[in-house]
């Protein structure tokens, strides 16, 4: 039997039909403390429950993704953002990773295991898990 993953998730996402099934797969695989966000001004305005990881569509009505991207890591530069686009354009793609973007995943068949794996690897990594990234073994330290 699955452990209960005691989460704060983030959805945004400006089409419901997909924001809920992003959301009801991530129930189905235990995960809970999930907020779906049709639009990003209302995440922005919600990043105050310190949510652990953003999910988030770029093409949104008002304020661009990227443009979210750019404003959750200056309130918290340790959130998890994964964008989950429809659009596989390299120019965004760079974008994102450039301005923090933790993974981007194409929206696919694959999409919704790609996000599940993620998380499971941030949720227990503790590499992941902690605000302080520690290097391991690198060549040439002491």
């Amino acid at each position: 039997m699955k452990k209960d993953v005691a989460a704060k998730i983030f959805i945004v996402e400006d089409e419901p039909f997909f924001a809920n099934l992003i959301n009801y797969d991530l129930e189905a695989n235990y995960y809970d403390g999930i907020s779906v966000y049709f639009n990003g001004e209302d995440a922005i305005e919600n990043l105050g429950l310190n949510p652990r990881v953003v999910i988030l569509d770029n093409k949104l009505p008002g304020i661009s993704g990227l443009e979210v991207l750019k404003k959750i890591k200056a309130f918290n530069p340790d959130i998890h953002v994964i964008f989950l686009s429809g659009s596989s354009a390299m120019d965004t793609q760079i974008s994102a990773f450039k301005n923090g973007a933790h993974d981007f995943i194409i929206k696919n068949e694959n999409a919704f295991e790609e996000v599940r794996g993620l998380l499971k690897k941030i949720f227990t990594d503790p590499i992941e898990s902690s605000s302080e990234l520690k290097v391991k073994n690198f060549p040439g330290r002491d």
